[in-house]
Formats: structure tokens, C-alpha cells, sequence
């Protein structure tokens, strides 16, 4: 009885749960919102360059498409990471209020959380999707739920910006 009960698509709703947690006290709490627009960044980049790479033409990694798609998709995105923060592309004004920035560290980190573990999942071999509830696989790897994981970081953006201040405009 207590074995039909135990689902065991529970595991891998758990593991996104730590996943968003860690993401929101990285991204929201130990970054600055510079390395934070950085990172939002560079996952856009390392999506779109793992999603037009030919691994199936080149041979790449064999039949585990998905790890190299997983490495490569990582590579590009600390490289990105890199190569931006040696600049000041996206210098902002920063929030002084705590309460505002605690808003934009949770919103934020949910957000780039959501982002990541759609990107994350869409490179996944089904075998290994068995173990994520229905539900859970619905909101982040449907075509709906792919699509507003995508857009949603940026609107985000939009609406978190800080306000002028000093004369100078928002970097976003």
C-alpha cells in the first residue's frame, strides 16, 4: 500500500525545487544585478548557439547527443560569462532599497531559474525525463511552456529596471 502511494516522479519535481533555490540565492542574493544581466545573457547565447550546432552532421559525441549538448551549452555560456564581464556592456544603476532588491533577487532568480532548467531539460534523452511528473514536464518542456520561460526573463527585465537616476538611463 505504501509503495503504490510513493510516486517516484516526486524525485526529479524535488531536484528542480533545489535547483530554483540554489539559482535564487546565487543569482539573487550573492550577484549584483551587472553579473546577473551577464549571466541572463549568456544563457540566451548558449541556448541559441547548442540549438544550431550541428552535432548530428559533425559526429560530435557520438550517439549521447544530449551530453554534448549539455557540455557545449555550459562551455558557451561560461565563455560568454567571461568574455562580458571584461566589459561594462551592461553597467546599471544599482537599487539601494533592500526591499527592492530582495523583490528583484526572487523574481529575478525564479525567472533565470525557469529559463535554465527549461534549456536544461529540452537537451534531456526521454529516458531520463521518466523520472519529472507530467505536470512538471508540461510547464517547462511543452512548446507553451518553453516559450514563456524564454520570453518571461526579458519582460522581467523590462520591469525590474530601476528608475533614472542622476541623469543617467537605466542600462536596460
Amino acid at each position: 500500500m505504501a509503495g503504490e502511494m510513493m510516486n517516484t516522479s516526486y524525485v526529479g519535481n524535488i531536484l528542480i525545487a533545489l535547483v530554483f533555490v540554489v539559482i535564487i540565492l546565487i543569482y539573487g542574493f550573492l550577484l549584483d544585478p551587472h553579473n546577473m544581466l551577464i549571466n541572463l545573457f549568456s544563457l540566451y547565447i548558449g541556448f541559441v548557439v547548442v540549438e544550431f550546432f550541428p552535432f548530428e552532421q559533425w559526429g560530435i559525441f557520438g550517439g549521447t547527443t544530449w551530453l554534448g549538448q549539455l557540455i557545449f551549452f555550459i562551455a558557451t555560456v561560461v565563455v560568454t560569462a567571461i568574455i562580458l564581464s571584461l566589459t561594462h556592456l551592461f553597467k546599471i544603476v544599482y537599487t539601494r532599497n533592500f526591499l527592492a532588491r530582495w523583490w528583484q533577487a526572487v523574481s529575478g532568480g525564479l525567472l533565470h531559474g525557469g529559463l535554465l532548467v527549461s534549456i536544461l531539460l529540452s537537451f534531456l534523452p526521454a529516458k531520463f525525463l521518466t523520472q519529472f511528473s507530467p505536470w512538471m514536464l508540461n510547464i517547462f518542456t511543452s512548446g507553451k511552456g518553453h516559450f514563456w520561460w524564454t520570453v518571461l526573463p526579458i519582460l522581467g527585465l523590462l520591469f525590474m529596471r530601476n528608475k533614472i537616476r542622476a541623469g543617467r538611463p537605466p542600462a536596460y
